[in-house]
């Protein structure tokens, strides 16, 4: 495994236009949900991270990379030019705090991991950004969450929207996290639909299903995003150029990335928004619904990484509808900054 901690400067001068949001957000940053994100970056990956550092619903503590669409190395390097990038051009961060990225997994619980580039391009990401100017270092990432878990017991969620080896090798060396955090959030499983990368599995969990497991039966709460509700939430190609409206620097990213994906005659007709709308699900909860389960996954054979529910009882929030033109609408507004102090509107 890999390892390494890095803290990107927050707050940076960059364009200005957001420093008096900066400021109204680090005025109410307790009320905002802590959470740290642990990611495979990835396009979809990239949308939810711009939703995430827009939200005045989230406070983003910390961001893992793991491997997965892409290698370890590629999906840090793409996770700090992100935040580089959004910290540069918004003129604010998450809060106006430091956010602060760990290293983490390079390979699976077994095996290795085979990677997505078919999907989302040339390094993971299929759109050019500045190099970072910082490097990871420190600490590794299973002891960077349990660290953010437990400075904050029952305070921190984990928004999981990679293979879960990160998480299940946190949950492995610190047992009491599973009591310690919020909610685990995670973007994976196909329960009563096909798979994307078999008949049987969605691609996180196929690409280590046995550190799904860990995290399904771990006894902290869990909240499935998977590709039931997935499926349904996406953005035509014919929705072009401008998916994400408003012209901000996180729009005009995003927009970049999708018309680099959507591009030419043998690209699909539309992308759907696995990693946003798991973001969505842990700024508003009810904008889909779910029922409560234990999930099993497979791990061997033809149905490698099959997720299968047993609905009445259990530890996770199973994801089984969804509301999606609110969805469609909280990811736009998100990834835009769009709303009251330029952040998505408030539902309370």
């Amino acid at each position: 495994m890999g390892a390494g901690m890095t803290w990107v400067g927050a707050g940076m001068a960059g364009t200005g236009q957001r420093r008096g949001c900066s400021i109204r957000r680090e005025g109410r940053r307790e009320a905002m949900r802590k959470v740290v994100i642990d990611t495979d970056p990835g396009a979809d990956d990239a949308l939810a991270l711009m939703m995430a550092l827009n939200s005045d619903a989230l406070a983003v503590e910390g961001i893992t990379t793991v491997g997965g669409n892409a290698t370890l190395s590629e999906t840090t390097r793409n996770a700090l030019r992100l935040v580089e990038y959004f910290e540069r051009e918004m003129g604010a961060g998450a809060g106006g705090a430091a956010v602060r990225i760990a290293t983490g997994a390079d390979r699976p619980t077994h095996g290795a991991f085979s990677h997505a580039y078919h999907v989302h391009g040339p390094g993971g990401l299929g759109v050019d950004l500045p190099g970072p100017s910082s490097k990871p270092h420190g600490s590794d990432a299973p002891r960077f969450i349990h660290d953010l878990v437990s400075a904050s017991p029952g305070r921190v969620a984990v928004i999981a929207l990679g293979p879960l080896t990160n998480i299940a090798a946190a949950l492995e060396r610190f047992p009491g996290l599973a009591s310690e955090v919020e909610e685990i959030v995670v973007m994976g499983g196909a329960l009563e639909v096909e798979g994307n990368i078999t008949r049987y599995a969605e691609f996180n969990i196929y690409e280590d299903p046995w550190a799904a497991n860990a995290v399904f039966t771990c006894g902290a709460p869990v909240r499935l995003v998977g590709l039931d509700v997935t499926s349904k939430t996406f953005l035509r190609r014919s929705d072009g150029p401008e998916w994400f409206p408003g012209g901000s620097a996180s729009a005009r990213l995003c927009n970049r990335i999708m018309a680099s994906l959507l591009h030419g005659s043998e690209a699909p007709q539309v992308f759907h928004l696995h990693d946003p709308l798991a973001l969505a699900a842990a700024i508003e909860p009810d904008a889909l619904t779910y029922r409560q389960a234990s999930v099993s996954v497979a791990t061997d054979g033809e149905e490698r990484g099959r997720t299968t529910a047993n609905f009445g009882r259990g530890t996770v929030k199973a994801a089984v509808g969804v509301d999606v033109p609110r969805a469609l609408q909280l990811v736009r507004s998100a990834v835009s900054g769009e709303g009251a102090d330029g952040f998505p509107p408030s539902r309370e």
